[in-house]
């Protein structure tokens, strides 16, 4: 699998501990680390193919009644023709409505039921069709879908809504067919809590990143009024942070835009990482109620994975300095 990952720093490097200005989370950047031994991972275990695939044109009665699709004229609902299809998930994480909870052991038991909704947005009948392979305009279409459940979802009892995508097993993809996730959460997550804090008013952390950062070392590329860059901080190797210059709270309608950017930043990572190279995508935009807030775009590449001590202090380990990381995707096509 080709790549052209930075090369190692010496073994004993110094490293630094750097805190997120979005999320206020922790990371100790160890580039020196790279030099281990099977210090990256890859998305290992055959294609499965199609057969059997809900997600594929002609298994519509796989899964339950769409919600909204992009279809051919004259196409109906749940049968082929569409271009993208959205189907509330499954087996859903989030689901039903929120009542209230008794605390139990005076307190010391928190609960609250998973209230929320889970919907499945299948970008395209291509069962082998990642975001990176799609052409522009299919790209774009699966903007348009994920901006389309996020407003029919703005005016919800929810403290939080956003989109994901888990590309490939090491991901935590479930299923090959590429696609993505809505989640809305009745509570507001803490990392939503946390960027809600950092991401209004005047001290906006994402405009003071733009501000620090636009013709910066850590920049991938700049077009269309949004601004790709490796985060200073970043937790993972080849982390990258897409968002508008502007203050915006949610996505308007630049959906060309956005997706001329995400393509390209995912066939950079493809480049630089290999083409099997999995990754997380999250998209975070104002929650119902909220309209001070600077959306954004988290790629979270999945080429290292979590030990003991980042489950026991919540620090997170990055192997690769994000201006290197930078200067790789720079040089990888996109």
């Amino acid at each position: 699998m080709s790549r052209t990952l930075p090369p190692p720093a010496l073994p004993n490097a110094p490293g630094e501990l750097r805190q997120d200005p979005l999320g206020g989370g922790w990371v100790a950047i160890t580039a020196g680390r790279a030099a281990r031994p099977e210090a990256f991972l890859v998305d290992e275990g055959p294609v499965r193919g199609p057969l059997g695939c809900p997600f594929c044109q002609g298994n519509e009665h796989l899964t339950p009644p769409e919600v909204w699709a992009d279809r051919e004229p004259g196409s109906g609902p749940d049968r082929p023709g569409w271009r993208v299809r959205v189907v509330p998930n499954k087996f859903p994480a989030f689901a039903g409505q929120a009542v209230a909870a008794p605390e139990r052991n005076g307190g010391l038991y928190r609960a609250a039921p998973t209230a929320g909704l889970h919907e499945v947005v299948v970008h395209n009948p291509d069962h082998t069709a990642t975001l990176a392979d799609l052409p522009q305009p299919a790209v774009a279409g699966v903007v348009a879908a994920w901006r389309q459940r996020l407003a029919a979802h703005a005016d919800g009892p929810f403290g939080a809504v956003m989109v994901i995508v888990n590309q490939g097993r090491t991901a935590g993809a479930s299923l090959e067919h590429p696609h993505s996730q809505v989640f809305a959460t009745a509570g507001r997550p803490e990392r939503v809590a946390a960027e809600l804090d950092r991401l209004a008013g005047d001290g906006c952390a994402a405009c003071a990143m733009v501000a620090a950062e636009r013709d910066g070392p850590r920049v991938v590329e700049r077009a269309g009024g949004l601004l790709t860059v490796c985060p200073w901080a970043s937790s993972v190797p080849f982390e990258a942070l897409l968002l508008p210059v502007g203050h915006q709270a949610r996505l308007q309608h630049g959906d060309a835009a956005l997706a001329a950017a995400l393509r390209g930043l995912l066939g950079r990572l493809r480049g630089a990482a290999g083409a099997r190279a999995p990754y997380n995508l999250v998209l975070h935009t104002a929650p119902p109620g909220v309209d001070d807030f600077h959306w954004h775009l988290h790629l979270l590449p999945r080429l290292t994975t979590f030990g003991g001590f980042e489950l026991g202090t919540g620090i997170v380990i990055n192997v690769v300095d994000p201006d290197h990381a930078a200067a790789a995707l720079r040089a990888a096509p996109g």
